[in-house]
């Protein structure tokens, strides 16, 4: 009889095993997506980065300007007399310190509004994906930078960028 049981118990144990092993195969439908890709195509990463050059570029205007102030101060300071040249001495400082605290404030300013638009962007990645497997019957989607092999039928990177960007000109470009 003590045979018998421990027949019943390997039994049930492998019966249970062989369900825990079926339902870890069957997980369900699995895609993934280049999330590198999808933020390149993505449109709105696009305005937004034209934008943050534009601002930039206005930013290096005003450096540039007060940088020429300098050059022109230190040009004449050889012409000038002792007396003069002190005077002088004191502006450049201080346009030299003002050059320098603008240029530290636009490079804190510029990385502040990039890192706002990335995430703002990442948001709409994680929105459109979210939506999109539920509507698909995914059950995971997953990033393709922790993937070691992907099929090419499980990519869904294109699907993702087409819907994002349809979103994208529906929105009105925000």
């Amino acid at each position: 009889m003590c045979k018998r049981n421990v027949k019943v118990v390997f039994g049930v144990l492998a019966i249970m095993f062989f369900g825990f092993t079926c339902n870890a195969f069957a997980a369900g439908k699995i895609g993934y997506v280049d999330l590198s890709q999808t933020f390149d195509k993505y449109e709105k990463t696009k305005v937004y980065d034209e934008t943050l050059a534009s601002t930039q570029g206005d930013k290096e205007k005003e450096l540039e300007k007060i940088s020429g102030e300098i050059k022109g101060i230190e040009d004449k300071m050889s012409l000038l007399s002792e007396k003069e040249k002190a005077t002088k001495q004191k502006e450049l400082e201080d346009k030299n310190n003002k050059l320098k605290t603008m240029g530290q404030q636009i490079a804190l300013d510029l990385r502040k509004e990039r890192d706002e638009k990335l995430k703002e962007i990442l948001q709409d990645i994680e929105k459109v994906i979210q939506s999109y497997a539920q509507k698909n019957g995914y059950d995971f989607i997953l990033n393709d930078r922790v993937l070691l092999y992907g099929a090419a039928s499980a990519d869904v990177t294109q699907d993702i960028v087409d819907l994002l960007n349809a979103d994208y000109k529906k929105t009105g470009k925000k």
